[in-house]
């Protein structure tokens, strides 16, 4: 019993005498965390909702058509941003590429948005798939959204 009683005395001033240490803060190691995987999905999403406004504001008619779907993803967006840790109310990544300017034709219109969403909906269930458990629910449903509207637009 003693020998062990002297095992743990040791014990506890070894962690006593390295606790006491004093090592240089330079010395430690800074850790930057990696950029969320999420991030390019956001900006992408962050794009297609830009685009849904860009064309409302060249066809109002399509309010009642293209309004939903735009509300869709701004709702994406305030998802997406609060999963990777942003302020949704702050300012969100932008696209690195203009889309360019609407086209002058309805129609055409509608036709660009509908590709931009087939290609979102691959991005978002390229992202599910890849993804933790834990965001397969968001991503899952945003893709099933995103093809909900490939069928709207088509």
């Amino acid at each position: 019993m003693s020998s062990r009683r002297a095992v743990l005395a040791a014990a506890a001033a070894a962690m006593t005498t390295l606790t006491a240490c004093d090592i240089p803060k330079s010395s430690a190691a800074t850790w930057h965390p990696a950029p969320d995987v999420l991030l390019p999905l956001l900006t992408r999403t962050v794009a297609l909702r830009d685009r849904y406004v860009e064309v409302l504001a060249a066809f109002p008619a399509l309010q009642d058509r293209l309004g939903p779907l735009k509300d869709n993803h701004a709702a994406h967006v305030v998802a997406l941003a609060r999963e990777v840790g942003l302020d949704e109310h702050g300012p969100m990544p932008a696209a690195s590429a203009s889309a360019g300017p609407v086209v002058q034709d309805q129609t055409a219109a509608v036709k660009e948005l509908a590709g931009l969403e087939k290609t979102g909906q691959e991005d978002a269930t390229t992202a599910c798939l890849a993804a933790p458990s834990y965001r397969a629910a968001l991503l899952g449903s945003i893709a099933a959204c995103r093809a909900a509207h490939v069928e709207v637009l088509t």
